[in-house]
């Protein structure tokens, strides 16, 4: 009996002793999953950049961090030598509509690039239903002409759009748009920041 006894105690204090016997018994909890590199979301919209882009910083701004300024929260880079394309994210603070907001972008983008020329504009929907416009617009000179390919909404407190940046004649007008077009947007929930 004295030898049984002895034998459970021993037993016993191993089990104790050993950290990986009492830890075998609880479940470790498990990693937090990393964010998805594609996807940039927030509280009143969803994208996600296709694959073969690659990318190069996001960040959120809060409503009252925005000015009349675009600012970019995201980007996205297809790194081919020959023909890289960008992939932006921008907004900025806007309470109209998107039929208005194009032509607000509209006027910020011809600040920016001298010899911007817009044309294809179009209204359309987000994967939702949000309505949005879509258009083209192509700047520089020579060799180096560059086409921007623009998505835009308005959710009622911000003015955001998608630009697709590529050289002149890389992608077509359909494949810019099915390269943007994995978005879906609300009306933005003030108060839930």
């Amino acid at each position: 009996m004295n030898r049984a006894c002895l034998f459970v105690l021993v037993a016993f204090a191993v089990i104790i002793a050993s950290p990986t016997a009492l830890h075998a018994q609880v479940p470790s909890p498990s990693a937090t999953p990393l964010p998805d590199p594609q996807v940039f979301e927030d509280e009143a919209m969803h994208f996600r950049a296709p694959s073969g882009y690659y990318l190069l910083g996001q960040r959120h701004i809060t409503v009252d961090k925005l000015t009349g300024d675009a600012q970019v929260v995201a980007g996205w880079i297809h790194p081919d030598r020959d023909h890289p394309r960008q992939i932006a994210i921008q907004m900025e603070y806007y309470e109209g509509n998107a039929g208005g907001f194009d032509g607000t972008l509209e006027g910020q983008m011809r600040d920016q690039f001298e010899t911007a020329i817009f044309k294809n504009k179009k209204s359309t929907t987000l994967k939702n239903g949000m309505p949005a416009v879509f258009m083209e617009m192509t700047s520089g000179s020579g060799f180096n002409v560059q086409k921007f390919y623009i998505l835009l909404w308005a959710d009622g407190q911000r003015g955001v759009a998608i630009v697709l940046k590529a050289q002149l004649g890389d992608i077509s007008t359909e494949t810019a748009e099915q390269t943007i077009s994995d978005v879906s947007a609300v009306r933005y929930p003030l108060g839930r920041e």
